[in-house]
């Protein structure tokens, strides 16, 4: 019998506020979420690869030679183990997939995380943009529903763009359709209160 922490329905009702009720809420696949680190690997490897080269050609210093060597030696092994972790990204996401859900309701959209750290991301209707639907033939895809350029100063070797999306759901045109909803409600006709 699957538990309420399995069903990404119950635990997007745990979020919701008084008044707030549920449009849509699911998990996304974890085969779709591991492969959005592909970006995260190829700069674990090239940075793996530039340790293995100083190491190669004799660049890393030996840490009992001195206190500076140490302190070199102490941020080589730092940023190799910072590139092991972003070379394994893949593998992390594919198991905190189980523990995610994606959530719309009639105020916000929200990602939860339950694995390996509890968060909530939310979003309100505000800070949504057009959302896009990167859908197959089927409907299974992403949904897109923040991408904007960084500002210079928020630019990391991460990359320019802040995006947001749901990755790897079914039915993403209909997601998107709810997304864009909860974005633009309705315009009330100034007709609709006249006595």
């Amino acid at each position: 019998m699957a538990s309420q922490a399995d069903d990404p329905l119950s635990v997007a009702r745990q979020e919701l506020e008084p008044g707030e009720t549920l449009v849509w809420a699911d998990r996304p696949r974890p085969e779709a979420l591991a492969r959005t680190k592909l970006p995260q690997v190829i700069r674990g490897a090239l940075g793996l690869a530039v340790i293995a080269g100083l190491h190669w050609y004799g660049y890393v210093p030996d840490f009992r030679a001195s206190a500076e060597n140490a302190l070199m030696f102490a941020f080589l092994v730092a940023a190799g183990l910072y590139c092991l972790a972003l070379v394994v990204a893949p593998q992390i996401a594919k198991a905190s997939a189980g523990r995610m859900v994606y959530a719309v309701t009639s105020r916000r959209v929200m990602i939860l995380s339950l694995w390996p750290l509890r968060s909530r991301r939310i979003f309100l209707p505000a800070e949504l943009d057009e959302p896009r639907a990167l859908a197959d033939a089927s409907g299974e895809g992403a949904v897109v529903f923040i991408e904007r350029k960084l500002p210079w100063w928020k630019r990391s070797a991460g990359g320019s763009y802040q995006i947001e999306a749901f990755y790897g759901i079914a039915d993403a045109p209909r997601v998107a359709a709810e997304i864009a909803r909860l974005r633009d409600p309705a315009e009330v006709s100034p007709f609709d209160n006249e006595d």
